[in-house]
Parts: C-alpha cells; structure tokens; sequence
C-alpha cells in the first residue's frame, strides 16, 4: 500500500502560498545582497574620538615633536572583509544567481511532482533558516540595519514556507483513517 501522505496533488491554494512565499523570498534575498553588495545598507558609526579635541593638523602625533628616529607610516585602510560561509562568497554573482536558480528549480518540480517534493522543500527551508538567522545577527552586528531587515524578511518567508509545508502533510496525515473490518 502507498504512503498516501507523499502522493497526490497539493491543494491549489497552498501551492500557490508555497510558490509565492518561494518566490518573494528569493526577491528578498536578491535585493538585500545588491544592497550589501552596493554598500548603502544603513550603517552606524561610533566615533572614537569622542570628548578629544579636534585636530587640525595632519601631523599623526598631534603636533608634538617626536624623540624617535622612525617615520610615520601612512595608514593602509584594509578592505572590507568578504563575507563567507562554508567558504562560498555569498556576494559572488555566481552563487546568487545559483541560490536563484536552485529555488526556481525547487518551485518547478513542487508544481510538477507536488507532495512528493514537499519534504524536499521542508529540509531546504528549515536550513535556510538557520543561514538566515546567521545573517541576521552578523548585519545587526555589523550595524546594517537596512540589510538586516531585507534578512528578517528572507527569514520570515523561509519560515512561513516551512509551516505551511508542515500543515500540508499534517493535513494529509489527518485525512487517513483506519476503517474496521
């Protein structure tokens, strides 16, 4: 006898849910690493010379006469660090282009397989989570508001997608009963 929680269609109106949820998620994603990426996310910053006087001079030791024979070495700014994880850049092109294409690929074959992929989709979503809760606190931490809130939404898409995946196979689970002989 068949497992008739994984066979079968999806009701129209959660597959629709799951695909739109697939879809503005994937936006999301897409708009917070060209914000990133573009480096407009609103940003902080907290001075370190606050209650120092200013200086108007460009002498790195403020104007005092130094005893040293050593000369000032103009300071090299360091470029930003490249945000990896599992050592993929996530602001390569490449890989958004493949998280894009991966998603399309997981929304086509729900539509075309239906209940069968929804464990699939389950297991994708519940470790997307995970990653986007990751990003979130690494933006908070890095005071990028603008991209950590583009984060929360992903987040929150990702799991409104797993609870409607859940309530489908719930459902489903409900449906079956054992009839007495």
């Amino acid at each position: 006898m068949q497992n008739k929680r994984l066979t079968g269609v999806i009701p129209r109106i959660f597959l629709v849910l799951m695909v739109g949820l697939i879809m503005l998620s994937t936006g999301f994603f897409v708009i917070g690493v060209l914000i990133e990426h573009s480096g407009s996310g609103t940003s902080t910053t907290i001075s370190q010379t606050a209650g120092q006087p200013s200086r108007t001079t460009q002498d790195p030791d403020g104007g005092h006469e130094s005893t040293s024979s050593s000369t000032a070495s103009p300071q090299v700014q360091s470029e930003p660090k490249q945000e990896t994880v599992f050592g993929l850049d996530l602001e390569n092109p490449w890989f958004v282009a493949a998280f894009v294409l991966g998603w399309l690929i997981l929304a086509g074959a729900l539509i075309r397989f239906g209940r069968i992929m929804l464990p699939v989709v389950l297991l994708v979503a519940i470790i997307e989570i995970v990653l986007d809760v990751g990003e979130v606190m690494r933006q908070i931490g890095e005071a990028k508001s603008l991209v950590a809130a583009f984060a929360v939404l992903v987040a929150v898409a990702h799991l409104a997608l797993a609870v409607l995946v859940l309530l489908v196979l719930a459902r489903s689970s409900r449906r079956i009963t054992v009839q007495p002989i």
